[in-house]
């Protein structure tokens, strides 16, 4: 079943791409002041270092992943490794090597396949400190989109940092942050996550410094604003991240299930809270006449984790059996084989026909000769849930942020004609995502990198697009939706669950 993408603007969507090209041509010109500003300084790595982790990053990607040429041809591959040997032949600093082997992993279009920009900055912020408060891009401009400790006002638009532009620390984030497919809109909002740590690196602050934050206002002077930065991000963000799964009614009348991430930490815990919240519903359902509540499933944020985890929520969604993802193909090297070995593969929390499927999948993990690539067949579907399931009206929303085992629900989401989107087009396409990546750390540079060995299939076709999963209702932020803390997308999704029949 096609996409249905012809309806939609794509007027916003433009807009995303725009600011993100017009702050990598501003940037094109000045990366390399960035490093060598302050002088060869603690944090200096020399080129010769580079060069060979470069060479050694392109030889591990060539061995582990299971596809690289999937979204670009060999020779974009090989010019981009020309390429990142031109950059920094003098040295650098680590984000100086991390814009290096971005230069080199970005042409893959894989964000599982990238510099891991938390390693870098938990390794950076003890020195560095980070910014407590996060931002947001609205019409080109640069907010704040978390106030933290309450040093910035929630909506203040931010325009540089002790004099740094606002703009050139996004546009380094940019150059650093992995790109899905063709998906700007989620390579800008990774690019914002990593925004207050780059910037205290890029100035080469240290904890407890307080730094001079220009914010904008209606006269054409920026105004002076203190701001301490501290070793860690804001309390607010850690509450949202604790809690992977949430319920809550909207006035009585529209069910809301959050899901911030599918990782497999607390697994029986995620499972308990899905059965019990689906639970409420069908009672709720059954004591308003046998109407059922509509349900508001958001998945913003939500960067994916383990496709088991996801799969549990199926079967009180789908009317029919669902075979979701419909394969995978792995590629096995010496490392990843000992990896296996050694680790084993997360299963499904119930001893049933979906456990058998993965230990099938996870011996095979574990067997695969080095060097060969195997596909493996997931042939058992999911069941409609024989008491518990849902029917009603459902609404999806979702953002940049969304990535991996969340894409592969939105894409099941879209394709089964379950609901309708709001929000934001989510980091990847509806073909499938890669996967299952490994960490290593290169020899010389100590950077930490991500490598994909896995590519899974949303649909029994094998087609791979590089397209982003486009929502039925596009959903802009304004500036003042910041600042009173409204959720146009929330209201948007509420609105049409409410309205429609």
């Amino acid at each position: 079943m096609a996409l249905e993408s012809t309806r939609y603007n794509t007027a916003h969507f433009g807009r995303f791409t725009f600011l993100a090209s017009l702050l990598l041509i501003c940037l094109s010109g000045t990366s390399q002041n960035l490093s060598t500003a302050n002088g060869h300084s603690v944090d200096f790595l020399s080129g010769q270092s580079i060069q060979m982790d470069l060479d050694t990053l392109k030889k591990w990607i060539e061995e582990m992943h299971p596809s690289p040429f999937a979204r670009c041809t060999e020779q974009d591959w090989n010019d981009a490794y020309t390429a990142g040997n031109a950059m920094y032949n003098g040295g650098g600093t680590h984000v100086a090597a991390a814009q290096v082997f971005s230069r080199l992993t970005n042409v893959l279009k894989d964000s599982h396949t990238c510099v891991s920009l938390k390693s870098l900055s938990d390794s950076m912020r003890e020195k560095h400190g980070v910014l407590p408060f996060e931002i947001t891009t609205i019409q080109n401009r640069i907010y704040a989109a978390d106030d933290g400790n309450g040093s910035i006002e929630t909506g203040t638009e931010i325009i540089g940092i002790n004099g740094q532009s606002a703009r050139m620390v996004l546009g380094t984030a940019l150059q650093l942050v992995p790109l899905e497919g063709e998906a700007p809109i989620a390579r800008l909002r990774l690019a914002e996550k990593f925004w207050n740590d780059l910037a205290t690196i890029m100035i080469q602050s240290s904890p407890s410094d307080t730094l001079r934050v220009q914010l904008g206002r209606l006269t054409d002077d920026p105004i002076e604003h203190p701001v301490t930065i501290t070793l860690d991000h804001s309390s607010k963000q850690k509450l949202k991240r604790n809690k992977s799964i949430e319920w809550k009614f909207i006035d009585r009348e529209v069910a809301c299930l959050t899901i911030s991430s599918f990782q497999p930490n607390r697994n029986r815990q995620f499972e308990r809270a899905l059965r019990q919240g689906f639970r409420t519903l069908k009672k709720r359902s059954r004591d308003d006449l046998n109407s059922p509540i509509p349900l508001l499933i958001d998945i913003r944020g939500n960067a994916g984790g383990n496709v088991a985890l996801m799969e549990l929520l199926l079967p009180y969604l789908t009317s029919s059996p669902v075979y979701l993802p419909h394969a995978v193909s792995i590629r096995q090297s010496a490392f990843t084989k000992t990896l296996h070995r050694k680790n084993g593969f997360a299963l499904p929390l119930r001893r049933d026909s979906k456990h058998l499927e993965m230990t099938r999948f996870s011996k095979a993990m574990r067997e695969t000769p080095i060097g060969s690539t195997v596909e493996i067949l997931f042939d058992i579907p999911s069941h409609p849930h024989k008491r518990l399931n849902y029917v009603g009206k459902t609404a999806l929303l979702m953002d940049g942020l969304s990535a991996s085992a969340s894409v592969a629900f939105a894409s099941w989401f879209i394709q089964s004609g379950r609901g309708s989107t709001f929000g934001e087009s989510p980091m990847g396409s509806a073909s499938g995502t890669f996967g299952n990546p490994v960490k290593r750390v290169l020899p010389h540079t100590g950077l930490t990198v991500n490598i994909a060995t896995a590519q899974y299939f949303s649909s029994s076709s094998h087609g791979w697009d590089s397209k982003p999963i486009l929502p039925d209702f596009p959903i802009s932020w304004s500036e003042l939706d910041l600042q009173k803390g409204n959720d146009p997308v929330l209201k948007a999704a509420y609105q049409w669950l409410r309205n429609t029949q």
